[in-house]
């Protein structure tokens, strides 16, 4: 069930993803400067006052650092956390790229995420939407999302046991499909998801109705955290 051919492998690089990111706010705010930073503690529906959320899935390959195997998946989850003070001052952005374990190995870890170019520049284009339309058009100008699109044939289903975001419950929420066409290649087993990438965009003192024990806790550091069992606010 490991995929045939071997693809090269892309290790991530967050300050070349940092610099990409920059590159691509400029070509369309000049003068805005945004910073981006991995935090693997950020959580869904807890955003600090101030902040929005902005979550995504991508197509990402995992490497198994016990035995080595490798498979994809069209279900990789991105989360971000976006903050602007004001126009003049420097934008910030938290990410987490959500893991997977693999299926073959008793114990394993989650391991981490890595992109391709292309699937890179998708997963930061959409995120640079998102920012022009919440940061700077007041929503007046509705970003449009690239669609996830497989780099190879994926067959099977989407390995929910072995899922860091599935086991936290912020995976799949019946998303309709929004998918391309896989590029031309040779068969594989790959892992894949039915549904378009997850778009979740709130702002912190906006969008909690109930709230758990936890969440009240969460508050005295400046936290508002939404009950799971209760529907998100989405866009």
């Amino acid at each position: 069930m490991d995929s045939q051919p071997q693809r090269e492998r892309v290790v991530f690089d967050v300050r070349a993803w940092e610099k990409t990111f920059q590159e691509l706010i400029q070509q369309v705010k000049p003068q805005a400067k945004w910073t981006l930073k991995l935090d693997g503690n950020l959580q869904a529906d807890c955003v600090a006052e101030g902040w929005k959320q902005y979550q995504q899935r991508a197509f990402g390959g995992f490497w198994c650092s016990s035995c080595q195997r490798k498979w994809y998946s069209a279900k990789v989850q991105i989360l971000c956390h976006m903050r602007l003070e004001h126009q003049k001052s420097p934008g910030q952005v938290l990410m987490r790229l959500f893991g997977q374990r693999c299926r073959k190995c008793s114990w394993s870890r989650f391991e981490k995420p890595e992109f391709s170019e292309d699937s890179t520049m998708r997963i930061l284009n959409n995120l640079v939407q998102r920012i022009i339309e919440r940061f700077y058009t007041n929503g007046l100008k509705k970003a449009r999302e690239i669609p996830v699109k497989p780099e190879v044939t994926l067959e099977g289903s989407h390995d929910s046991i072995n899922c860091e975001a599935c086991s936290l419950g912020i995976c799949g929420w019946g998303l309709p499909i929004c998918m391309t066409q896989p590029s031309e290649g040779p068969l594989s087993y790959m892992e894949i998801g039915s549904s378009s990438p997850r778009v979740v965009d709130m702002d912190g003192p906006n969008r909690a109705r109930n709230q758990s024990s936890e969440a009240k806790k969460s508050q005295g550091n400046g936290y508002s955290c939404a009950d799971k069992s209760h529907s998100r606010i989405s866009q």
